[in-house]
């Protein structure tokens, strides 16, 4: 976004010139000397002030023009110089500020040919001391100028070289967990899912509940073993694969169905309320949704027991999603009495980075989970 730092270096500059503008009119306004200014002189300050406004866009521009305005000056025998001389001092700033190879160069000479023209009568007698003073008062504020741009260049290097050295050691953290996901989660997911094939083909199955438990379980794996493949792609090169790999809007409906599926499966009761416009989310919306949901109904299983009843429900309202489920207790205990983990702190992590908000806790009759997120639709 060029346009975007011009935009912010021209602003800047403005306001520096209408700092340096604000003092020459304190000058002609409040200075002894200002005040006693010729008509020449002054409508030569009051141009040169007004005329430094080309710089935002053009810093040699204006060197030339107040150096002709000098130079004007003399030939109409203007007694004070003083605006027009600070004028150009600050103009030589700006341009060794800004610029760099030929216009400086260019702009230097003509600076210096216009202040020598200024003091033309001391030419004549001290050539050199007047040569010697117009160098010093153009070449000191654009040396320091100069300074000035080569700090900033050296400070965007630095900026550079600590977004790539940043870049490098989050590229090698991707790689490292990546690589520890593949050796151990996803061996061990392959191996599970390997043996309930062997288990499945070579057990007498006469209990048709233990064939599509068995099922249930090699399909389970095996979706969660694509998963972890797909994640690894996108932690060692996030280019490659899209965010939204894990699921497309387009499959939310069904992947929502998916989950409440196997919730059933396992005993629970879920009313379902999906609203059909969920195809119009975006790709994180919609991961984010999901995610929601199958560490929802995990948790109702998991804590309020495998005979629980849960209604899960997912509207559109304006902008924003509206996700609920709550769960109103089973006639037995939770299935284990495991907690501690770090699902519910993911899911406020996923929902917060949406710019939503993530509300859980428990009801009279058993716990609710409620998130409020943008849709970040597509028309």
């Amino acid at each position: 976004m060029l346009w975007v730092g011009r935009l912010f270096e021209e602003r800047h500059t403005a306001v520096r010139l209408t700092v340096v503008g604000l003092s020459g009119v304190g000058y002609l306004v409040l200075a002894p000397g200002g005040q006693t200014l010729s008509l020449l002189d002054r409508f030569l300050a009051i141009g040169v002030i007004a005329f430094g406004y080309v710089g935002i866009w053009s810093p040699v521009a204006v060197v030339c023009g107040i150096s002709a305005a000098l130079a004007v000056g003399w030939f109409f025998g203007a007694d004070n110089d003083a605006v027009p001389t600070v004028a150009l001092a600050w103009a030589m700033f700006e341009l060794g500020a800004r610029r760099s190879g030929r216009q400086v160069w260019c702009g230097l000479a003509v600076a210096i040919a216009g202040s020598m023209l200024s003091d033309y009568d001391e030419l004549l007698d001290v050539a050199l001391t007047v040569l010697y003073a117009a160098t010093a008062a153009v070449a000191g504020p654009l040396l320091l100028g100069m300074h000035v741009r080569a700090l900033g260049e050296l400070n965007r290097q630095a900026a550079d070289r600590a977004r790539e050295e940043m870049s490098r050691i989050r590229a090698e953290e991707r790689t490292a967990i990546a690589r520890e996901l593949h050796d151990l989660v996803a061996h061990h997911v392959a191996s599970i899912v390997l043996r309930v094939g062997v288990a499945r083909g070579v057990l007498p199955l006469d209990d048709p509940r233990v064939r599509q438990v068995l099922d249930d379980v090699h399909a389970t794996g095996a979706g969660a073993l694509a998963d972890l493949r797909r994640l690894v792609a996108v932690l060692r090169d996030p280019g490659s694969t899209r965010y939204a790999s894990f699921v497309e809007p387009e499959g939310l409906p069904v992947a929502l169905r998916t989950a409440v599926d196997r919730s059933h499966q396992i005993g629970l009761t879920v009313q379902v309320d999906i609203d059909p416009d969920v195809v119009r989310l975006d790709s994180r919306t919609a991961l984010a949704v999901l995610r929601l949901t199958q560490e929802g109904l995990a948790n109702v299983a998991t804590h309020a027991g495998t005979t629980a009843r849960a209604r899960l429900s997912v509207r559109l309202s304006d902008d924003q999603v509206e996700f609920d489920l709550r769960d109103f207790g089973g006639s037995t205990g939770p299935a284990t009495g495991a907690s501690g983990g770090h699902g519910l702190v993911g899911l406020r992590e996923r929902v917060e980075v949406l710019g939503g908000r993530l509300q859980a806790g428990p009801t009279e009759s058993g716990w609710r989970l409620t998130a409020l997120m943008p849709t970040g639709a597509t028309t």
